[in-house]
């Protein structure tokens, strides 16, 4: 593949996937390297030349975490021996499934596939930096990673003598925050159907509350409960609340 119509290195973030592609006008979606893409800029360029691409992110979400629905500045850098770069950038959860929407901010960024990935435009590639804006999902999303794939290239207009990376990040949701009471061990997790609680310390438990992320109350218990079926929730993140008479435990579940 031609490097003026592709270009990219990968770069993981765990809230996010960017890919630093050169495709002078940006590539197709997909291409970050993250869990649910799969693929990344390795896939047509080889890292024959080693221009030491090294990749930050930067931003202004909160250390306590993003809030559902707040938008938030970004900034992705690289910097290596090469004066032409590429990115792509997405953003997923534990579950691989993309969160949130990006927007562009100047003619260096443009988004594709639906708002969910955003990377460099042909005025772009010249540049070390891209700043562009965030929205976190209106529901929250838990722990989101940023996945990146950056192409540090030689502009030969061909796919070798290039080196391709990738990057991720990731950042919690605030207000989860999770504790685990020694002994209680809660399994699969991921879960499809039935999640089991196991408590290897026989300690007693007074109650179970499971929560969706708006906060709504979907199952409630004595706590005598070992297994919990949970076929009729839709796919999505949860808080498991397990009482004890001396503290009480948070559990993030991913419910497929």
């Amino acid at each position: 593949m031609r490097k003026n119509s592709f270009l990219r290195t990968v770069f993981i973030f765990p809230l996010a996937y960017v890919i630093f592609v050169f495709y002078t006008s940006g590539p197709p979606a997909g291409y970050t390297g993250s869990p649910g893409d799969g693929q990344s800029c390795t896939a047509c360029h080889s890292a024959t030349n080693n221009y030491s691409p090294q990749v930050t992110l930067t931003h202004n979400i909160p250390a306590e975490g993003y809030t559902p629905g707040a938008t938030y500045q970004l900034t992705l850098s690289v910097s290596s021996a090469s004066n032409k770069h590429g990115f792509q950038l997405t953003a997923e959860n534990a579950n691989n499934q993309r969160q949130g929407t990006f927007q562009s901010t100047s003619n260096y960024t443009q988004t594709t596939g639906n708002n969910q990935y955003i990377e460099h435009t042909s005025n772009g590639t010249s540049r070390t930096s891209w700043t562009f804006n965030w929205t976190a999902p209106s529901t929250g999303g838990g722990d989101i990673t940023f996945y990146a794939a950056v192409n540090a290239t030689n502009g030969d207009n061909n796919s070798t003598g290039d080196t391709p990376v990738t990057f991720q990040q990731s950042i919690h949701q605030v207000g989860i925050a999770k504790h685990t009471i020694r002994g209680i061990y809660v399994f699969p997790n991921p879960v499809k159907d039935m999640l089991y609680i196991s408590n290897n310390n026989c300690r007693l438990i007074t109650g179970m509350e499971i929560f969706d992320m708006n906060g709504k109350e979907v199952f409630r218990s004595d706590g005598k409960n070992e297994k919990i079926s949970l076929q009729h929730l839709p796919a999505g993140l949860y808080l498991l609340k397990i009482h004890t008479p001396d503290e009480t435990g948070t559990y993030q579940l991913i419910k497929e």
